[in-house]
């Protein structure tokens, strides 16, 4: 049985940071609750965690600059979250139902190019990121934010929100990790 939650049942607007334009700013305002179109899941945010990242993009410094190239405006950031599926599009897996608590994936990777087809998606050529504007406007940094099921991480624990918010850095050190296959080698972590 599937359970499906009305958006009728859901508040019209939320309150969001959004990254207005390219500048040295965010701003604190209502915004429309998002409906999930197709695989989407519409997701209540329990914790988001501030990057540095999204610092650089406040701060509007030369890495936000460099890093902005193809971002679509206004974006809410926010990419290291956890929250609750509240509604699913009509095309998203069963698996993911009303109820359950799901992390982000934030690197939407094409599937198609090279290094995706080469296990590395993580450096896709096509990469699009979740709280960064790229591909998507939305991020973790709102009540309520849309997240394609594909990128969507089921929790399978009990962690905390506050814990859980923090996979998505756990996973760039664990990646790092993979990538270097230190066994033997003492090494620093910073």
């Amino acid at each position: 049985v599937r359970v499906y939650i009305s958006m009728a049942m859901l508040p019209a607007s939320m309150k969001a940071l959004v990254k207005e334009s390219p500048g040295a700013s965010y701003e604190y305002r209502e915004v429309s609750v998002p409906a999930p179109q197709g695989d989407e899941l519409l997701v209540k945010v329990g914790k988001v965690a501030l990057c540095g990242s999204d610092i650089n993009l406040y701060q509007w410094n030369k890495v936000a600059q460099a890093v902005a190239k193809h971002r679509t405006y206004p974006f809410t950031p926010g990419h290291e979250m956890v929250g609750e599926i509240v509604a699913v599009g009509p095309e998203a897996p069963p698996k993911y139902a009303v109820g359950k608590r799901v992390c982000v994936e934030n690197h939407f990777y094409c599937g198609h190019c090279y290094q995706c087809t080469h296990d590395l998606p993580h450096i896709c050529q096509n990469l699009n990121q979740f709280g960064h504007g790229k591909g998507t406007v939305y991020g973790g940094c709102s009540e309520f934010t849309i997240i394609p099921a594909k990128y969507a991480y089921l929790l399978k624990t009990n962690l905390d929100d506050t814990r859980a918010a923090l996979l998505e850095p756990c996973g760039v050190a664990h990646q790092a990790l993979e990538e270097i296959n230190p066994r033997g080698d003492d090494i620093l972590v910073q």
